[in-house]
């Protein structure tokens, strides 16, 4: 008798229970099983684990510092094809392109991304203020330079100095620069 097969229909029983079943000992195949990965012995009870449970994890190690400047646009066209093309949908895909080539790209277009800082994040909040972008796509492109700089924080191309977060701390649909926190 298969008793991988019999302990993934029953998921949770005793080693007396599958011996009862099976009408054999099963003690040696458990124990394969156990090794496996495949159940797990909790509370006096073998748990069949389905391999959609298991979660694999990497490892990554940081990265030196140590890397070439990246210019501002050579960054988002990393980030859309490694990030947003992989990880989103296409209307958030083309969402986010959208918000790069209108809101972004032309105000950073001549700057590294190793040079961004809040200072420079706090000018360009103004300048699209002075452009009179509405409140909502204010907020998401705030939001979205944020994750660019959040992407390359967590990749180790940039030192992480530059720290803020759009939230709502006014009005719903009202956005101002109070919604923006800085951290040092």
């Amino acid at each position: 008798m298969n008793i991988e097969k019999l302990a993934r229909h029953l998921k949770e029983f005793t080693l007396d229970e599958i011996e009862m079943i099976a009408e054999c000992g099963c003690k040696t195949e458990l124990e394969h099983l156990l090794n496996e990965g495949k159940i797990v012995f909790e509370q006096n009870h073998y748990k069949y684990i389905e391999r959609n449970d298991i979660l694999e994890y990497g490892m990554f190690a940081p990265q030196d510092n140590h890397n070439p400047q990246l210019k501002f646009k050579d960054a988002v066209v990393g980030f859309i094809e490694n990030y947003a093309k992989k990880n989103c949908k296409q209307r958030t895909y083309e969402t986010y392109e959208s918000i790069f080539r209108v809101n972004i790209i032309p105000y950073f277009k001549n700057i590294f991304i190793q040079d961004i800082s809040q200072e420079t994040i706090i000018r360009f909040y103004k300048c699209c203020r002075r452009r009179c972008l509405g409140e909502r796509r204010l907020k998401n492109t705030m939001a979205l330079l944020n994750q660019l700089i959040k992407y390359y924080q967590n990749l180790g191309v940039i030192d992480k100095t530059c720290n803020f977060q759009v939230k709502r701390l006014t009005d719903k649909n009202k956005f101002s620069i109070n919604r923006i926190i800085f951290e040092v």
